[in-house]
This record gives structure tokens, sequence and C-alpha cells, in this order.
């Protein structure tokens, strides 16, 4: 077989099989522009495969009428693929009509018109291939290219040269020139495929990104929604019962001395809880930086522990135990912050048991981290709520402000570290602290 031949049917095949990749891409990734890419790469691998049907079955030479029109119509296309990518530009049915016809002219002057004729067609075709990659160059009005758009620019614009440049070289079939053009222009042809699934990947995970960003926006906007229906539903109740509080002031004849004392006591009451709402609902929403120093975790447990059993108010009964194993190392924490976290999680667990039962307070070394546990003897929680424990303003107790778990994970986390429970209805609730540790 001849080489000239075996040339064609090699480049045919390779077409083939980057139109495939090209249909791959534009099943998940349409684009417009990358549409009639696609269609120019199918018009040149029609091209490829209609110059066989002209040597193998109709035993001609040159180039058949199909096979100009073809070729004509991939640069056509390449071009119009350029005026979408620069000006979003759509193929309209009076556009294809009127492509269709010049198309056939120019076909029709390269086969019927002799050498200058086909010359001509050779330059005007390259001049548009140069244009084509002129347009695909980022234009400087806007705000960010993409990969591939230089690359592809630059390929299209030496494809269109080389076009140009082939008119005027003489080239007869099987000779040493002949294949260097051709292979120039395979070249040429990888390449700019290669440059065109750059854009078009690129495009894609630019538009995921910006996709992503507005999820994260939207999740923003419905977390502050949530949040505010919280806050509102959390301080209508003190605020009813401050008024309805006052309204029995109003009546002075209708109270005594003892119920007017109560009635005080019930506004300071809801008083301090609001003011306790929105405290915590400040650390929530601007959280302090954690401002870690080495230090020695048993203190902080130590005093948390005293504190536990100094409040006579709501622990009389609580059996306070502390362990902490002494391998533990010191490492870098920020004092304040754990022990705000583990006076949290320690009440939580007082209240959980009514004031009575045992609360142990455990530091062991867990893998890479220091685990502070605080379990108690409490009735537990049930399995449906263990995944709600972390949200805002949610809370199992009658007058908890649903923010301490979440400004206690929310700590941990900016520690590197993060919170476990484990939790079984009518047998107690472990709460797992895991602070990574630090090299010193």
């Amino acid at each position: 077989m001849p080489a000239p031949l075996i040339l064609t049917f090699v480049s045919t095949v390779a077409f083939a099989i980057q139109l495939l990749i090209f249909a791959y891409l534009y099943s998940s990734h349409r684009v417009r522009f990358f549409q009639y890419l696609l269609l120019a790469w199918g018009a040149y691998t029609l091209s490829k495969g209609l110059k066989l049907v002209d040597v193998l079955v109709l035993d001609i030479d040159h180039a058949s009428l199909a096979t100009e029109v073809s070729t004509v119509a991939a640069v056509g296309f390449t071009l119009a693929a350029a005026f979408a990518h620069r000006w979003d530009y759509r193929l309209r049915g009076r556009d294809v009509l009127v492509g269709a016809g010049v198309a056939a002219l120019l076909a029709l002057a390269s086969v019927g018109g002799g050498d200058e004729s086909q010359r001509v067609v050779g330059l005007g075709l390259g001049a548009a291939q140069m244009a084509a990659g002129v347009l695909f160059w980022p234009s400087r009005g806007r705000v960010r290219g993409f990969r591939g758009e230089r690359l592809l620019a630059g390929l299209l614009t030496l494809w269109g040269v080389h076009r140009i440049a082939t008119q005027f070289v003489s080239t007869p079939p099987g000779s040493t020139g002949y294949l260097a053009v051709h292979a120039v222009f395979i070249t040429l042809y990888f390449l700019s495929t290669f440059a065109v699934i750059i854009m078009v990947l690129e495009r894609a995970r630019s538009e995921s990104e910006r996709l992503h960003a507005r999820l994260r926006e939207a999740e923003r906007l419905a977390t502050a929604g949530e949040l505010a229906a919280g806050m509102a539903h959390e301080i209508r109740n003190p605020l009813a019962a401050i008024v309805n509080a006052t309204a029995l002031l109003t009546d002075e004849a209708g109270l005594t001395p003892d119920e007017r004392a109560t009635t005080l006591a019930a506004i300071r009451t809801e008083a301090r809880r609001l003011n306790r709402i929105l405290s915590d609902f400040l650390r929530f929403a601007r959280p302090r930086e954690a401002h870690r120093a080495s230090g020695d975790i048993r203190e902080v447990v130590q005093h948390v522990g005293a504190l536990i059993r100094d409040d006579r108010s709501r622990a009389s009964r609580v059996d306070v135990r502390v362990a902490v194993d002494p391998a533990v190392p010191r490492f870098a924490f920020d004092r304040d912050q754990v022990i705000q976290v583990l006076w949290n999680v320690a009440l939580n667990g007082v209240e959980a048991m009514n004031g009575r039962g045992r609360l142990s307070l455990e530091v062991a070394r867990q893998n890479g981290d220091v685990a502070l546990a605080v379990s108690d003897t409490g009735p537990g929680i049930p399995r449906d709520r263990l995944p709600r424990v972390f949200e805002p303003f949610y809370s199992g107790k009658p007058n908890g402000s649903g923010l301490g778990l979440t400004i206690a994970e929310r700590i941990v986390v900016a520690h590197g570290g993060r919170i476990e429970i484990d939790s079984e209805p009518g047998r107690g609730t472990r709460v797992t602290l895991l602070f990574p540790l630090e090299a010193a």
C-alpha cells in the first residue's frame, strides 16, 4: 500500500478516535463553542474518510467535490466556534444555508477551477483559520480566562499559516515534503484537540466552583434564617413571662407582698435567661480566636471538677470523680476556652442527672490525641436526638439555650479536634473531647 494512503488511513482512524473523545466530553459539558468544534472535528474526520473513498473506490488522485465541501465546512465550523467563544454567537438556520452555499461554491472552485483557483481557496481557508485563532485569544476586557485558550489560539493560527504556506510548496504524493507537510498538519490537529480538551475541562471546573460557591452562600443564608428563627423562638418565651409579670405588678391592690416578691423574682430570672441566651448567641456568632499555649490539662480538669463540687445549688448530691493518666504530656491549648467547653459539658451531665448521680472526668491518651471524657449516670440521650445535639438552639432542657454544645464543638474544632458522644437510654452519656497532641 502506498505511503500516502497509509498516512491517510492512520490519520482517519486517529481523527475518528479524537472525535469520539469530543462527543463523550460534550455529553457532560454542553458549551456552544464546543458544539461547533465538535462539528468541525466531525467534518475533518469525514474529509479524511472521503479522501480514502476517493482513492480506493473512485480511483482518483485528487479530492472530490464532497471531500472539498467537508474540508471547507470544517474551517467554517471552526470559525463559528471562535465567534461563539468570543461573542456567544449562535448559528441560525439562515447562517447554515449561507455557509453551505459558500462551502459548495468554494469546493466547486477548488475542484474545477484549476491550480490557481485551488490556491485562492486554500489561501482563504488559511486566513479563516488564522482569524479563528485570533478570536480564541483571551480579550483584555474579560476578568479571567481559561487555561488552554492561548494554546488553542496559537495552534489555530499556526494551522492557518500552514494552510497558506502549503499553497506555495509543491509536494508530490509520497515525497519527503509531502510526508513533512502532513506530519505538521497532524501534529497541529492533535495539539489543537489537546488544547480544546483543556479549555472544556477548565471551564467545567470553573463552573463547578461557581455553583459550589452559590451553594455555600445559599447554605449560609439558610443557616442565618434558622438562627434568626431559633433566636426569635428562644427570646419569645422569657419576654412573654416578663410581660405577664409586669401586667400583674400594675395591679397593686391584687397582689400580696409575697406574690409581689415572687413576681419580681420571676422577672429577674427571665431577664437573666435572656441575657444568657444573648451571651451564648454572641459567642456562637463571633467566636473568639483560640490563643493556644503549652499547658497541663490536669490543672484544667481538676479546676472544673472543683467548680462542680462547690456548686451546691446544682450538684448537691453529685459524686464527682476525676481520673488523669500521668502519661498525658503537656500540649498547646487555650486554657479559658477548654475550661468553658469542659464546664458546659459537665454541667449538661449534672443537669441531666437532676443534681444526683456520678460524674466522671477522665483524661487519657488515645492514639495521637488527648481524650477528655465526661461521663454521667443520667437517663441518656434517645437515639433519634443524637444527630441533632450540635444543632444551634436545639436543647433537651426546658430552659436551655441550645448553644452550649454548638459552641463547644466549634471551640474543639478550632483546636483541630473533634467531639464524640456515646449515649444509651437508661445508662448515661459519655462525651469525649479529642485534642491533637503537638510535638514540642
